[in-house]
């Protein structure tokens, strides 16, 4: 009978998002995730591959099952034990995220510090270590690969409805969207229409909607009036900005919001709208609501 082990990461299951205790390399190992720092003055900093902090990995599972003759290299981000920060939970910074795993508590991550290492090298001592590999849960996973993904696609809506929404979020005496959009699992995202997109127009028309998971009826029901109040506090908060859910009338709408025919109910399940409706919202990167001026600064940091 053959008792040998596979050396297979999924075999052994050890999947993307899975959290590796660096303390599992050698020195030559930890010098190798040094050398391949993306910014050349991170390379000496030792600190950053020391025992107590950990890898992520990011790769894909094909891609990280696959042979090293066909995918030769693993992507890792480099992290770090962290205390949390409200400001880096919803991953403001771009650059840095503070996420909570079930069994380490809160980690840091930074952009600079993610990198693509030969799986040759790394692949047997990963799998030798099987059993101080950490599993991670779907959501921990996911919240780390969009933030990845909102880096290289978050196009930003104009400035006038981005600061609407930042200020409603960031409200600190009227906390219930900060509380709705932070703590409620049967929120998947906050989606929105809005027309014009260019960045100079003299009025905007908005729609926002929360996309839920498939809850049952009354729980949606629950939210959608919440948020709701909510828009009926934030319409009239600019000028500038017409809240479609809560707007009385669009007799002076631009013919394309009419034409458009959004579906502008508070919140929705997947099951409750057609894809060609759905199609019209983009999603609202609460993560990232900034927008920078023709010289490139940033116009929407906080004082």
């Amino acid at each position: 009978m053959d008792t040998t082990m596979s050396t297979g990461f999924y075999e052994n299951g050890i999947t993307q998002g899975c959290v590796i205790p660096l303390r599992i390399f050698d020195a030559t190992q930890k010098q190798a995730v040094l050398d391949a720092l993306p910014r050349k003055k991170h390379r000496a900093k030792i600190s950053i591959v020391k025992d107590t902090n950990f890898a992520v990995i990011l790769t894909q599972e094909c891609d990280l099952n696959a042979p090293p003759q066909r995918q030769p290299t693993i992507e890792l981000a480099i992290a770090k034990p962290a205390k949390k920060n409200e400001r880096l939970i919803l991953a403001k910074n771009l650059h840095k995220i503070h996420v909570l795993h079930d069994d380490i508590g809160y980690i840091e991550l930074e952009s600079d510090l993610i990198v693509q290492l030969e799986k040759t090298e790394f692949q047997q001592t990963i799998v030798d270590a099987r059993d101080s590999i950490i599993s991670s849960n779907n959501n921990f996973k996911n919240l780390i690969i969009k933030w990845r993904l909102l880096s290289y696609a978050r196009e930003p809506f104009p400035h006038e409805v981005n600061q609407l929404v930042k200020t409603a979020i960031n409200d600190s005496e009227d906390t219930r969207l900060h509380d709705l959009l932070t703590g409620n699992t049967a929120i998947d995202k906050l989606v929105a229409y809005v027309f014009p997109e260019n960045e100079d127009a003299e009025h905007y028309y908005l729609a926002l909607s929360l996309l839920l998971y498939e809850v049952d009826d009354d729980a949606k029901e629950d939210i959608a009036s919440e948020f709701y109040s909510i828009l009926e506090d934030l319409h009239g908060k600019s000028d500038r900005v017409t809240i479609l859910n809560v707007a009385d009338n669009l007799i002076d709408a631009p013919e394309e919001v009419v034409e458009a025919d959004i579906y502008p109910e508070p919140a929705f399940r997947p099951s409750d709208i057609q894809l060609s409706d759905f199609f019209k919202y983009r999603e609202y990167n609460v993560e990232y609501l900034c927008y920078s001026d023709d010289s490139g600064e940033r116009i929407d940091e906080e004082d």
